[in-house]
């Protein structure tokens, strides 16, 4: 069994090679936490320094299987007229990687005492790679399943636009503009390999935080992902904040999965206090009868925040 596992996900990895490498972004269940990821835009909207670690297990009972490993920090600048962010990821799926690093920069607008728009750029450098050593050969020997590691560092940039208030959240971005059809390899002097192809994608993200009472709080919001190698698809979310401490939710994804989702938040003295670190589990699992077969998906995050004044903190933290 466990050797049909791997065949399967060496398969399965030079398929996603060339679909979830071509999104230029790793995996993950709770998008609505780490906007930052996707979406330039979003950099400096949380009127502190926050630091974000996602680790994420695809499929956990596939050998091969997705794992992600990220860093993003963002804060704002300039007496919040410009948001920073910085972004670290890397994806490895069955014998292919993929390690990037961001730069994004957002110009911040007040519209009015609620309402802030921002328009965000980034500058992104990946490094693909696929290791034929991981492989399994047809036949003993094969000096192509030797240790050979083809690699391929590309650049490449993208855009969004964020608009916020203390309770609400709109935006659209694209984070890989630039795509392989854009790029010129006749001054490379060798063949093209189109393993690692960059495709446009596109992100639109919506979510409203409401208020019921002074100890509970909802928070629904929703994701859509439109990609040009692959189907477009939509996360719909719903999450309860219980004494603005701990949160809980659930959510579907129209690839026929579900998710639930915890998260603590750690306080020293009060809810809007100088520091706030939240701890969160993420538990996605298909519907039907291929889950016994992927298994579930597991996802861990952990947030940081440095508030520069606590005096003026209004946004609730899990928004």
């Amino acid at each position: 069994m466990r050797k049909s596992l791997t065949l399967f996900a060496i398969l399965m990895s030079t398929v996603l090679s060339r679909s979830v490498f071509a999104q230029n972004l790793p995996l993950y269940d709770q998008y609505h936490f780490n906007q930052l990821i996707f979406n330039p835009a979003y950099a400096g909207s949380k009127n502190a320094f926050e630091t974000n670690i996602f680790v994420h297990q695809h499929t956990s009972n596939m050998l091969g299987a997705p794992t992600t490993q990220s860093f993003t920090a963002h804060l704002p600048v300039s007496n919040d007229k410009v948001g920073l962010g910085v972004k670290i990821y890397h994806d490895k799926i069955g014998a292919t990687n993929a390690t990037a690093f961001a730069f994004d920069y957002a110009y911040r607008a007040h519209l009015n005492t609620k309402f802030v728009v921002a328009i965000g750029l980034e500058a992104s450098l990946t490094n693909y790679s696929i290791n034929y050593a991981e492989l399994d050969a047809f036949k003993d020997g094969d000096p192509a399943f030797g240790g050979k590691v083809d690699s391929y560092i590309k650049p490449n940039f993208g855009a969004g636009i964020y608009l916020h208030s203390n309770n609400f959240y709109l935006g659209v971005s694209t984070p890989t503009i630039l795509t392989d059809k854009n790029v010129s390899t006749s001054d490379v002097g060798k063949e093209y390999d189109d393993i690692f192809n960059q495709t446009t994608n596109t992100y639109a993200t919506i979510g409203v935080l409401l208020k019921i009472t002074d100890n509970f709080s909802i928070k629904p919001d929703a994701m859509l992902k439109i990609g040009n190698n692959i189907p477009s698809q939509a996360d719909v979310n719903m999450n309860l904040i219980l004494y603005n401490t701990l949160l809980v939710g659930g959510g579907y994804r129209t690839n026929n999965s579900f998710s639930f989702v915890a998260e603590y938040m750690f306080t020293s003295t009060d809810i809007l206090q100088n520091q706030d670190a939240g701890l969160g589990y993420s538990y996605n699992s298909v519907l039907g009868n291929d889950a016994a077969f992927f298994g579930p998906s597991h996802e861990v995050f952990l947030v940081y925040r440095f508030h520069k004044n606590k005096t003026n903190i209004k946004n609730p933290r899990f928004f």
